[in-house]
C-alpha cells in the first residue's frame, strides 16, 4: 500500500487536524525516491509523485551537513525526511496536485540523501 495514500487518507479523514494522526506514524521517517528536483521537488513512496516544500531551515541544516551535494543533484536518488508535517491548504484550480480546491502538502524539516543508492523506475535501485 501506498505510505502516501495512507497518510493523505487519514489527514482528510481527521479534518485536516494534523494532531487527530497516530502519533507513532507522525514520528515515522519517510524514504523517498526523488523524481526531479525542477520546476517542483516530487516525491515518490513507488505509488504516486507529491511535491515536497521545503522549510528554510531544512534548506540550512542540508546546506550545512552536505555542502558538496546541491538539491538539484538528489534527482533519481533517495532521501530520508526526518522530520515532517502535513498541511492541508484550499488552493487554486490550477494547481496540479490539488482535488476540488484542496491541497495535502508535505511539508520538510529535516531530511538526509542516501547517498548509496540510484533508483530509476525503469532499471530498479542500485547501490
Amino acid at each position: 500500500m501506498s505510505a502516501f495514500k495512507q497518510l493523505f487518507t487519514l489527514m482528510i479523514q481527521a479534518g485536516g487536524d494534523e494532531s487527530k494522526l497516530p502519533a507513532d506514524l507522525r514520528k515515522k521517517d519517510l524514504q523517498v525516491f526523488v523524481k526531479e528536483s525542477k520546476p517542483y521537488f516530487l516525491v515518490s513512496d513507488s505509488y504516486f509523485y507529491v511535491p515536497a516544500y521545503f522549510t528554510s531551515a531544512a534548506l540550512t541544516e542540508f546546506k550545512q551537513k552536505f555542502s558538496q551535494i546541491t538539491l538539484e543533484e538528489l534527482e533519481t536518488k533517495v532521501i530520508v525526511i526526518t522530520k515532517w508535517n502535513l498541511e492541508l491548504r484550499r488552493a487554486e484550480a490550477s494547481c496540479f496536485t490539488s482535488y476540488a480546491g484542496l491541497e495535502c502538502r508535505l511539508i520538510v524539516h529535516s531530511f538526509k540523501p542516501l547517498q548509496a543508492i540510484k533508483c530509476s523506475f525503469s532499471k530498479g535501485c542500485k547501490q
